[in-house]
């Protein structure tokens, strides 16, 4: 099924959707911080079980099981939100999880944990999160007006660091209490919770119609409409490249410039919480304020604020001032996130909708990898202040696109934006 865009803005729908004074929404913005803590339990139990039983080596080998068909499924995933809808599918993605680690928790108990059964066990996690990222992705539009989007994704947001911050130690706990089998059922039940959550929404009832493409087709369509709509090019644009920076700048550069200066683990731990400090911030200011104007505009400039900051790390001259300038990237990294998400929700038709998200968590979860492999390559043989030098010019190319692109320095959260 694909979805028209006025039918998707539809004043005159027969259900009303429930919209943030009502308590259904409140309970699926509740539950979903709580599948997420699931995914780091998770995370936890498939990597601890891998050092243990078959080395760190191994490691690696189990993580890119999970992350490859998560990558390289993530389009088509957005495509089958696009024909199914996007609440069917978050409620099929949470329910599968659900079945999948109460299947493998029977499976350990009967069997252990073989290196093949690990494998298949994390590719299958992966898939099904690449149908899940695009679906609850294209959600917020069908539960909010509009000018409610920015203060969703930022209560969204606030949820998915504090699963962050509960969701390992969590694991790590659960797993010295009764192992691996314990952190399997505790990871279906959480995402039983998220799918109660789920189930409990009211959406915007769209009228469907059969496609008129065949699916790789529309696989393809995504993509072309991506590269002609000026709003989604420039703000995915955006996002991939300060995703892409900051990933190896925080796991790598910033390990690296604590050493070279002395301040030992520690440090780099503070300048690790500067991040998610500032981020958290925005995060929070963005959620009550639930409005900001000229938002694609201050998005870009918040990407410009990042280059500039990113420069200046390697010429800080102790602990007290790169603090200081991680907390404020980790503002304008939230601003650009918090910002951007909601304007592309707002912006894209809803036919696209789906692929349009899919392309946006494939910017920020598929390009880790990457990121961790070339940071670590160019710091070794260029050194820090050519690493984070380059961070700032990637970051600095796509926040100038967005300054120079009109549709995006025009877009508001206000109204139906067309792009030129």
């Amino acid at each position: 099924m694909s979805f028209s865009e006025s039918t998707l803005r539809s004043p005159g729908a027969a259900i009303a959707p429930s919209g943030l004074r009502q308590w259904r929404t409140w309970a699926w913005l509740g539950a979903e911080p709580i599948s997420l803590i699931g995914d780091q339990v998770f995370l936890v139990a498939l990597t601890w079980t891998t050092v243990q039983v078959y080395g760190a080596g191994t490691t690696g080998l189990v993580l890119a099981a999970a992350a490859i068909p998560r990558v390289l499924l993530m389009l088509a995933g957005g495509v089958l939100v696009d024909r199914v809808g996007a609440k069917r599918l978050a409620l099929f993605s949470d329910a599968a999880r659900s079945a999948l680690m109460l299947a493998a928790a029977a499976f350990v108990a009967t069997a252990g944990t073989p290196l093949a059964f690990l494998l298949v066990l994390a590719a299958l996690f992966g898939a099904i999160d690449a149908v899940f990222y695009p679906a609850t992705g294209a959600l917020p539009p069908l539960v909010v007006t509009s000018d409610q989007l920015l203060r969703v994704q930022n209560l969204r947001a606030l949820g998915t660091r504090a699963a962050l911050i509960v969701g390992a130690p969590l694991g790590g706990g659960l797993i010295a209490l009764g192992g691996v089998e314990i952190c399997l059922l505790v990871n279906a039940i959480t995402f039983v919770v998220s799918t109660v959550g789920l189930a409990l929404l009211r959406t915007r009832p769209l009228s469907a119609s059969a496609p008129s493409e065949a699916f790789t087709a529309q696989v393809v369509d995504g993509l072309r409409h991506a590269a002609r709509h000026p709003l989604l090019r420039n703000l995915l644009l955006l996002v991939a490249l300060f995703e892409f920076a900051l990933s190896g700048i925080v796991n790598v550069a910033y390990p690296f410039l604590a050493d070279q200066n002395g301040w030992g683990a520690e440090g780099f731990g503070l300048l690790l919480a500067g991040i998610g400090v500032g981020a958290g911030a925005t995060a929070a200011v963005l959620a009550v304020v639930s409005r900001t104007p000229a938002p694609g505009l201050v998005t870009a400039s918040c990407g410009l604020l990042g280059a500039t900051l990113l420069a200046l790390f390697p010429f800080t001259a102790g602990l007290p001032v790169a603090l200081a300038l991680a907390v404020a990237l980790g503002v304008v990294g939230g601003g650009v996130a918090g910002i951007a998400i909601p304007l592309v929700q707002h912006s894209v038709p809803a036919a696209q909708l789906g692929r349009a998200m899919s392309l946006f968590a494939i910017a920020t979860v598929g390009t880790a990898p990457l990121s961790l492999a070339g940071t670590a390559l160019l710091t070794r043989h260029a050194g820090l202040p050519a690493t984070f030098l380059t961070a700032a010019a990637l970051v600095l190319t796509a926040a100038f696109a967005c300054l120079t692109s009109r549709p995006l320095r025009a877009a508001t959260l206000a109204s139906p934006h067309t792009p030129a």
